[in-house]
């Protein structure tokens, strides 16, 4: 029996072999894609896990106030870590990891370069992580001037003895310390699937002494928790200790709202304030769910569509099977069996397109997907289910189609006139098309979204702006001397400096505009630069005036604040701020003492995904960490020699690290822009997929019509008329799919768009080229088919009827 089933379908697939090739071809494409992004999503979900007690892990995240309103941190102060450990005998252990804005490192006499990797850890690091020691132990961290390196970093700085490094020295500048670091161990670099990465580990206990650090959110801190432990009722206990610790503490910063998240939940779940790391999100893993599923049924209905339009050709088939005695139900099998076997044909197929174009969609997402020895049978896994759910999916409605008919029927002729399944593939075609749309119309908004944010008017001129990191440590004469050296060149229109650049975190302070007392202190951002630096980056004052170099003052005690900061402190007009007192203040401290001499309009430094927040800028020469170089248009190329030069004249031991500030902010939404690659490639692919079905149909559609297609050019049809009535059968379920996307794609573009601050509106047009798009590819698909029949010689035509 099973060999004449499967006889029956190798001579039924080669005896049709467009309708073969199209189907196995639209299949292939479809689990293709589905094994791609199940590489995809696979990986994002397995992150942090390959931590041997990752499910008891968990990190201490709070909530308190921020420049915005209350603010999602993911750092702590330094004392909560030890203290809960001391509190809860449920915590096993933890560890508290600080990563400093960038790090100057290197051997004693050689150049030194900028490490963004780099950080300070406690001694327990491998106690909690399951990293890789590979020399050394886990005391490596216990001494003050311990440094761990990854195996990339000691071939970088020890390159002729990268592995006899223990014991050797390295130089570390890191805030505002030059420290003499001994190599203590090698580790192996972190794997790609953890929330964060470092180059190397340098031991907390070099900072000294962290326990009256309170009112510094700084620290990552990680718990390692006892088994059975419930972190609801650990969670419970944690209003006791703010009360204990915080409340009655003067050097602590108010009330605080403490949380345990766990450890796997980071990468995808997690986007606060003060993140090790670029995270994750979990709508894209859903959205590039929704895709692979989409792309599946798509290329699922096109077998259905096929199978179920060559019915008519197997229904005699079918009658005679049935009149020598076969059930339904063994019928059903045999079609079951057909639809999975040409679902093997195509995985086969599908794995070769797997293997050709994964270097390519690597580099499309940024990603190092492989299948290897560590996921060998989870990806044989979902290929069996895939093979069984698609073959199934498939064929379910053909098979019980072709099991019903009536073999009386069939046999006197009667089915040739029959429009059964014809309803069904009009429904399927539409479904195909309305996926299409829908995948389209995202495409097109989610490039319009990037476009905006890379277009939008953002407070300051981005355009012929070059970044040089400089060292923390640089004093203020050789600083000058660098700035006078570059002014003095005609391609340098002017020149400053300040603390951060786009996409970093700005740190959060305490201002205050009423007396000493820090309990009416309010937060906000603070920026710190030089006099040069609003007239540099082109901000437009609009209150008040600029940092003067002339005026010593401006110096020591000018605040300029931004608009957000004028509505933050209760005035309604910006010119009310001018002249007011402010302090930069600390828990019974107060930093700097002044009043403000300016304010500008709001500008955009960090990713337009949150809105513009309260801001102050202070003229501070310590905590200067990057020159803006505004050059002339057309010097690009030039700009970087001169300032090149002159760096090695005044740094001559450090690496010239550089960037350009369009490139800098363009980055910050480089995981929209691999959306919107990923999502417009499988966009093609869907078109695709739907254009290989409604070309199958609309041959098989042709074929069943030759004799009436004969019979109307004799009669006087032109090729137009009968090109347009062959065409009507087709493009009706597309206009009706249109119908059916557009406000569907809406609804969930929209939703998408609420992660933005700043964005587009959504226009009525956006789908109207949606719908076009796919109605001129399906014209196009079927136009060609019914010209070719068109224009055939009618008179052979009626001789082959």
């Amino acid at each position: 029996m099973f060999r004449n089933y499967l006889t029956v379908t190798l001579r039924n697939l080669w005896k049709h072999k467009i309708f073969s090739a199209i189907n196995i071809l639209g299949l292939s494409i479809g689990l293709a894609c589905c094994v791609l992004i199940f590489l995809l999503i696979t990986h994002e979900l397995s992150y942090d896990k390959f931590n041997v007690n990752a499910a008891n892990i968990y990190r201490l995240t709070s909530v308190a106030e921020g420049p915005d309103g209350l603010t999602n941190l993911a750092v702590t102060p330094a004392p909560w870590g030890p203290l809960m450990k001391k509190d809860y005998p449920e915590i096993k252990n933890y560890v508290r990891i600080l990563k400093p804005d960038k790090s100057l490192v290197g051997v004693k006499g050689e150049e030194h370069f900028y490490e963004n990797d780099l950080l300070f850890c406690d001694s327990t690091f491998f106690d909690v992580f399951s990293f890789q020691l590979l020399r050394g132990d886990k005391q490596a961290l216990y001494k003050p001037n311990s440094v761990i390196l990854t195996k990339e970093m000691a071939n970088k700085y020890f390159p002729r003895d990268a592995t006899n490094v223990i014991g050797k020295t390295i130089e570390l500048s890191s805030f505002g310390r030059d420290l003499q670091l001994e190599v203590t161990g090698i580790v192996n670099d972190a794997p790609a699937n953890s929330h964060f990465t470092f180059s190397a580990l340098v031991s907390m206990q070099t900072l000294g002494d962290l326990s009256t650090l309170w009112s510094f959110h700084m620290f990552q801190t990680y718990l390692l928790l006892n088994n059975g432990v419930s972190t609801a009722a650990l969670e419970s206990k944690y209003p006791g200790f703010v009360k204990k610790y915080i409340l009655n503490n003067p050097a602590a910063d108010g009330k605080q709202e403490i949380h345990l998240q766990p450890l796997t939940d980071i990468h995808l779940h997690s986007q606060m304030t003060g993140e090790l790391g670029e995270n994750g999100d979990i709508t894209y893993v859903y959205v590039f769910t929704g895709i692979a599923l989409f792309i599946l049924l798509i290329a699922c209905f096109n077998f259905t569509n096929l199978s179920t339009a060559r019915s008519i050709a197997r229904a005699k088939e079918v009658g005679l099977r049935k009149v020598i005695g076969a059930q339904r139900k063994q019928l059903m099998w045999q079609f079951l069996g057909e639809s999975v076997l040409v679902a093997v044909v195509a995985l086969i197929v599908a794995v070769i397109i797997v293997a050709a174009v994964l270097p390519f969609f690597n580099q499309l997402a940024q990603t190092n997907l492989k299948v290897g020895a560590g996921n060998t049978l989870q990806v044989a896994g979902f290929l069996l289910l895939l093979v069984v759910f698609a073959g199934i999916l498939s064929g379910i409605y053909p098979a019980a189609v072709l099991s019903s008919f009536r073999p009386v029927e069939v046999l006197k002729g009667k089915f040739q006139r029959s429009l059964q399944g014809l309803s069904a593939r009009k429904f399927l075609v539409t479904l195909q098309f309305a996926i299409s749309i829908i995948l389209i119309s995202g495409t097109i908004l989610i490039y319009q979204q990037l476009k905006f944010m890379q277009e939008k008017k953002l407070g300051f001129e981005k355009n012929d702006m070059m970044i040089i990191s400089l060292p923390r440590s640089a004093d203020s004469s050789t600083l000058a001397g660098f700035k006078s050296s570059l002014l003095k060149n005609p391609a340098v229109s002017s020149v400053a400096a300040a603390s951060n650049v786009p996409g970093i975190f700005i740190p959060v302070n305490q201002v205050n505009t009423s007396d000493n007392n820090s309990a009416n202190a309010v937060s906000m951002q603070m920026l710190f630069t030089d006099e040069a630096f609003i007239k540099t980056m082109q901000m437009q004052v609009i209150a008040g005036r600029d940092f003067s170099k002339d005026l010593v003052t401006d110096q020591t005690e000018g605040f300029i604040v931004n608009e957000e900061a004028v509505k933050k402190l209760g005035w309604k007009d910006p010119q009310q701020a001018i002249g007011k007192r402010f302090q930069w203040v600390q828990p019974n401290v107060v930093l700097k003492s002044g009043k403000i001499i300016g304010v500008v309009k709001n500008f955009n430094i960090t990713p337009l995904k949150s809105p513009v927040q309260p801001l102050v800028m202070h003229i501070l020469p310590q905590r200067l960490q990057f020159l803006y170089v505004r050059f002339k248009p057309q010097s690009v190329q030039q700009i970087t020699t001169i300032a090149g030069s002159d760096f090695k004249q005044f740094f001559p031991t450090l690496a010239f690290e550089y960037s350009f500030l369009d490139d800098k902010l363009n980055s910050m939404y480089s995981s929209e822009k691999r959306l919107g690659e990923i999502v417009g490639y499988f966009s093609a692919l869907a078109i695709l997929i739907a254009c290989l079905g409604i070309l199958g149909l609309s041959i098989y559609s042709i074929q069943q019509r030759v004799k009436e297609i004969g019979i109307r050019k004799i009669l006087g049809a032109n090729v137009a008329g009968i090109t347009t009535e062959i065409s009507k059968e087709f493009l009706k379920p597309v206009f009706v799919a249109a119908l059916v996307a557009c406000p569907v794609a809406w609804y969930g573009m929209h939703k998408w768009l609420e992660n933005f601050a700043y964005r587009i509106t959504i226009e009525w047009w956006v789908f109207l080229v949606a719908g076009t798009i796919a109605l001129l590819i399906a014209l196009l698909t079927v136009s060609t088919q019914a010209i070719k029949a068109a224009t055939a010689n009618p008179v052979k035509a009626l001789r082959t009827e």
